[in-house]
């Protein structure tokens, strides 16, 4: 499994215990994928930035 895969995993499943409904997990994901820039080879820095995340 890549890199990304396990970020967006590891964000569902937060969202999931969080009691977040499937609307709400698919528009964190969409947000998440959208805010990766794949010009750069910095991916921690993504990552990083991605998981910052909501309250």
């Amino acid at each position: 499994m890549s890199d990304l895969e396990k970020l967006v995993r590891r964000r569902m499943q937060e969202e999931y215990a969080k009691g977040a409904s499937a609307e709400e997990i698919s528009k964190v994901v969409r947000d998440l994928l959208n805010s990766i820039d794949l010009s750069g080879d910095g991916f921690d820095a993504i990552a990083a930035r991605a998981t910052t995340g909501r309250a």
